[in-house]
Formats: C-alpha cells, sequence, structure tokens
C-alpha cells in the first residue's frame, strides 16, 4: 500500500509539472486586444478563433472597410437603421450542438476527424497539454471545414474551451512503458482521470461523458467512481461498439452482404476475453447458427475480432480509424438522442451473476445523457461462463487500485 501511494504521488508530481508547463497555451485566444475598443474587438476574437484571417478580419472590420455586400434594406417607410460592423455578425449565432475531445493524440484525432466528416455537430473543441502540436492539429481541421458543414473547430491547454458541451469524449492516457506493470499504468491513468474529470465537470456539469482511454472497462469504473454524485449512466466507456463493428463486418462481407444485414454483439471486456454472443447474430431475420455451441468458423472469427488491433498495431504502431469511426458513431447517437441500442461499458453488478462493481459492455440503449436502460440478453449457459470469466479477468486487474480512488 505505501509503494502504491507513493507511485500516485510521484505521478502526480509528474502530472502537475506538465499541466503547469502548458497551462499558459490558450491558442484560440491568440488574437487582437482592443483594437476598435467597441464591439469589434469581440467580433474579431470570434472570427479569428475560429480560423479567420487576422488581416482580412481587422480589414474587414474598419469603418472605412472594403464592401462587397450589404445589410437587408429597409422599406422607405420603415426608420434607417446603423449598418452592422460586419457582413454577419458571429455574436448573432448559437452553437446548437458541441463536442469536446480530451487528449488528441491519433485516437483522439481520428475521433474529431471523423465527426467532422459525420456532419453531426456545429463546434468541436479539442483539449490537449502539447499546446504546440494542439495549434498545428487545430488549423488543419479548421482548413478541412473548407469541405464539410460549416464547423468550428478550437483548442487549448485549459477546459474552459470544453464550456457548454453536449458530449466529451476522453482519449486521454499515459501510455504503458517497458517494464511498466498494468497496476503501475492504471495509478498513473487514475490521477489523470480524477483531474480530466473534475475539470470537465466545472465546465460542462451536465454534459454525458465517454471514456476511450485504455483501458476502457476499468477506465470508465474509475471515471464513474470518481464522480459518484454523477447520475448513473451518465460516464459509460466505448467499450465493444468498435468490437461488434468488426463482428458484423466480419459476417457480411464472407456473406458478400452489408453489414446492415447483420445484427449480433460481442460483450463483456473490450479486450482478449471478449465474449461473441452467437445466439444473437442474425442475418436478414435468420439466426446464423443453430444449437448452442459456436463451431470452429465462428470460433475464427472471433479470434480474428480479438487480433484485429493487434495485427494493426503490429502493422503501423497503433489504430486510430476505426476507434475513431466507433466514437464518431457514439456521438451521432447521443447528440441526436436516437436510443440506439449500442454495446457500451457500464456497471454490470448483477447482470448474468456477477458480484462485482465491474464495467463491461452489455446491449445498452444510448441517447442524450448516455446510457438510458440496459437489455437483460437471454445468453446461453456457454455465454454466461464466458462473460463471468470476462468480469473477472477485468476486476482482477481493478481490484489493485479500486480501494485507493
Amino acid at each position: 500500500m505505501r509503494i502504491i501511494g507513493q507511485r500516485i504521488q510521484e505521478s502526480i508530481h509528474l502530472f502537475s509539472s506538465r499541466q503547469a508547463a502548458h497551462s499558459k497555451f490558450r491558442f484560440y485566444t491568440s488574437v487582437p486586444d482592443k483594437v476598435f475598443g467597441d464591439d469589434r474587438d469581440l467580433i474579431a476574437s470570434r472570427l479569428i478563433k475560429n480560423g479567420g484571417s487576422k488581416a482580412f478580419v481587422l480589414e474587414n472590420l474598419k469603418d472605412d472597410r472594403r464592401r462587397f455586400t450589404h445589410d437587408p434594406l429597409p422599406l422607405s417607410s420603415q426608420a434607417t437603421v446603423p449598418e452592422q460592423p460586419f457582413v454577419s455578425n458571429p455574436l448573432d449565432a448559437k452553437i446548437e450542438k458541441k463536442v469536446s475531445i480530451v487528449g488528441c493524440g491519433q485516437v483522439g484525432l481520428a475521433t474529431a476527424y471523423s465527426i467532422l466528416n459525420k456532419e453531426i455537430c456545429d463546434n468541436i473543441s479539442l483539449v490537449d497539454m502539447n499546446g504546440s502540436r494542439l495549434e498545428g492539429e487545430v488549423k488543419d481541421l479548421q482548413s478541412a471545414t473548407a469541405f464539410t458543414k460549416k464547423c468550428v473547430v478550437e483548442g487549448s491547454t485549459t477546459y474552459d474551451v470544453t464550456e457548454g458541451s453536449d458530449l466529451v469524449i476522453v482519449t486521454a492516457g499515459a501510455k504503458q512503458k517497458v517494464g511498466e506493470s498494468r497496476l503501475d499504468l492504471l495509478e498513473k491513468n487514475t490521477f489523470m482521470m480524477r483531474d480530466v474529470l473534475g475539470k470537465i465537470l466545472e465546465y460542462s456539469p451536465e454534459t454525458p461523458i465517454c471514456i476511450v482511454s485504455n483501458p476502457c472497462d476499468i477506465m470508465s469504473a474509475i471515471a464513474n467512481k470518481i464522480a459518484s454524485d454523477l447520475p448513473c449512466g451518465r460516464i459509460f466507456g466505448s467499450g465493444t461498439v468498435l468490437d461488434s463493428g468488426r463482428f458484423r463486418q466480419l459476417i457480411a462481407s464472407s456473406l458478400n452482404l452489408d453489414v446492415r444485414s447483420v445484427s449480433g454483439f460481442i460483450i463483456g471486456e473490450h479486450g482478449d476475453s471478449s465474449v461473441p454472443v452467437w445466439s444473437t447474430v442474425f442475418c436478414g431475420g435468420v439466426k446464423l447458427i443453430n444449437g448452442d455451441a459456436p463451431g470452429d468458423v465462428e470460433n475464427a472469427i472471433h479470434e480474428e475480432v480479438v487480433h484485429a488491433a493487434g495485427d494493426v498495431i503490429a502493422r503501423k504502431g497503433y489504430t486510430n480509424w476505426a476507434v475513431g469511426n466507433a466514437c464518431a458513431e457514439i456521438a451521432d447517437v447521443v447528440l441526436n438522442d436516437l436510443r440506439l441500442i449500442m454495446p457500451v461499458s457500464t456497471c454490470v453488478r448483477g447482470y448474468a451473476g456477477v458480484e462485482e462493481d465491474v464495467f463491461l459492455s452489455v446491449p445498452c440503449v444510448v441517447g442524450a445523457t448516455g446510457v438510458k436502460r440496459v437489455i437483460d440478453l437471454d445468453m446461453t449457459s456457454e455465454e454466461i461462463m464466458k462473460f463471468r470469466k470476462s468480469a473477472d479477468t477485468v476486476w482482477k486487474a481493478q481490484s489493485g487500485v479500486w480501494n485507493n480512488i
């Protein structure tokens, strides 16, 4: 216990030092200050923050600016009003939907890019400790908005940029180093999660939070224990949404079908002990396999799902595009309150005989506030046994830090 406490203190010191080094970076406020001395300064700040050219913005806000448009004209019988100081006042705009992403590594950026291309929100806010790199990524994404529906992209090393979020996606987390145990990694990420959640909830106290940081299931449980005052389901993990997508894609491609023709779930851990629920797999309303036990072909499909991420990492060093698209799908469901059934990570104490406060993926109704309801699957005895084994696997790792949170 003393060693664990010492490691946590070392992590706190390291994390705090890094935060202090970057805490003053705010890319989106690198704008002119009191150039005009009136509302035009606020307008300039908003336009430059959203990717506008500083020189062009200031030129167009001058009293003697270039004129290529004009305000709507009143009828001759109506009173004339002063012309607005810009062709379209950005202060009048109301941002309808906002997603914030904490952590801008490969997964966070792929998530931002996928959400931008799905055109499901009006604002994407990014938070990362590496201010210089973040500025470059934000500018790059702002340029990409030329080819999408209008979307504001902004970034900062501080969390005020996330204020008013409709969904926050957390991808931040320390990576496991050579010689470092899983418990060591969990201790570092536990402290990080405490700091991150406090800042998220300061600016968006009612937002649903999707945890993507690995190990996803354990970090989701830790986040819920830290923010225990939040309603159940408000914090959930991305879980096996990606695994289930891979699962259905393999089946559909093998049968020369569109993936939307296949239904079915991978549940349990987002990892090696995941459970394919073959009893839920249907193609066009027809059950894929008969009987309780899957055969060699079905087991081979699950093996491909389990090893897919490892194969990608072995070749390119990381995974990002598939999980980015999975997160964008979750964002679409939350932002539009679609109440789609998705296998996200939630508390499964009491589910299929699980006794501990373990977070695993099971089919859930997901909407604007996160997990709305949890589906009680009618599993076979073998599936139940594997699900409990998955819970034991996760709890064995989770129990090492659980009582210190």
